[in-house]
């Protein structure tokens, strides 16, 4: 075999000095370039947060002047009240923590409600509420852009490769969660209803033209007869941005007949999964309802109670549609529930029975009936 030419021989040879330093260098360093490739894209990410954090307080701030028309800056004021926290109860000795939990969200809700009355305390029961979810939304936003910049910072201290690693892996879905928030202050701002409201919106079409009547906080129903049923109809008090207590409504509405009734009907937004469509409805058992558990909890109880059924009906959307203005696949998606929930009294009740029908969500935008 002829040996290889001296010029040959020289190229081959720094060809593979080349690899080895190429190698030995990325062995060595890599990842320290790929931590500050990481670093950057991060602290790209926490402008955008801090960008859209301030285009939010600036929109709550803008709100409440303009409803509100109060006489000093509310500046000062909406800054304090971003930094206000709930501590979860103890859940260690599980019994009553539920309760607990429910006082402690009574309390958080006053706090807001007097917040928004010592700064706008002449608007009206709606738009106080449209407020309360603007000023929600732009504490979020506030909380997205601290929490980022916590793990950020944490990371450059402690030089630690995993907390930066996954702070940048999660920042897509970071950063999806905190456009949506942003893109839902247009819908609060201005009271349009949001996806979130579509369970609410099935509640208001079956109670049209009805009479209503309170029966508990920010809940109230209507009794609709239907094909010799007579049906419940239990939303939140609209048209402002409110959820309410369900589980207080169903429980008084089940007490007062004594547990004469047949099923209980709830109607709730759900988040679907990626490949999914907009507006599908789905039919399930059980309380459709994404509160933190102190309603679900009563529903689910006063159903064991008495022994009552309860039909669970979803239309999917995503976390960005349910928490921004309305879309047309979401109200086709509310027509198909409402025939839903016609099909379930036909064929799973009888003439004379009771039933009830819960619309879960918020009833932005969307009146009573």
């Amino acid at each position: 075999m002829p040996l290889p030419l001296l010029g040959d021989q020289q190229s081959w040879i720094w060809s593979t000095l080349s690899v080895l330093a190429f190698i030995l260098f990325f062995t060595l360093f890599g990842q320290r370039l790929q931590v500050l490739i990481w670093l950057r894209d991060i602290e790209r990410s926490l402008i955008k947060f801090d960008l859209l954090a301030k285009k939010g307080k600036e929109a709550a701030i803008k709100a409440i002047k303009d409803f509100g028309k109060p006489e000093v800056d509310p500046t000062p004021a909406l800054n304090d009240f971003l930094e206000f926290f709930v501590i979860e109860p103890v859940d260690r000795d599980p019994f009553g923590v539920l309760k607990r939990l429910e006082h402690l969200l009574d309390e958080e809700r006053v706090k807001f409600r007097e917040f928004v009355r010592r700064w706008a305390p002449n608007v009206d029961t709606s738009v106080a509420s449209n407020l309360e979810d603007v000023v929600a939304v732009t504490m979020a936003l506030n909380l997205i852009y601290k929490v980022v910049r916590h793990y950020l910072l944490l990371g450059k201290r402690t030089k630690s490769v995993i907390i930066i690693m996954q702070t940048v892996y999660f920042l897509p879905l970071i950063m999806r969660v905190a456009e949506a928030y942003y893109k839902s202050l247009d819908a609060f701002t201005s009271g349009k209803p949001i996806g979130d409201s579509a369970g609410a919106l099935v509640a208001a079409k079956l109670m049209f033209n009805h009479p209503t009547f309170k029966v508990a906080e920010d809940m109230v129903a209507s009794e609709v007869p239907f094909e010799g049923r007579t049906l419940l109809v239990v939303k939140a008090e609209g048209p402002g941005g409110k959820v309410g207590k369900p589980g207080d409504a169903v429980v008084k509405l089940v007490e007062d007949r004594k547990g004469q009734v047949a099923r209980i009907i709830m109607v709730d937004a759900a988040s679907k999964l990626e490949g999914e469509r907009t507006g599908d409805v789905a039919e399930g058992v059980g309380a459709a309802i994404g509160d933190p558990g102190p309603e679900k909890y009563k529903i689910e109880e006063i159903a064991v109670k008495y022994k009552i059924p309860i039909d669970a009906i979803a239309i999917k959307e995503s976390l960005e549609e349910a928490i921004s203005t309305i879309r047309k696949e979401i109200i086709d998606g509310v027509e198909v529930a409402v025939e839903r929930v016609k099909q379930i009294i036909r064929t799973r009740t009888k003439n004379g029975d009771c039933v009830i029908l819960v619309g879960v969500g918020n009833t932005i935008g969307v009146g009573n009936g």
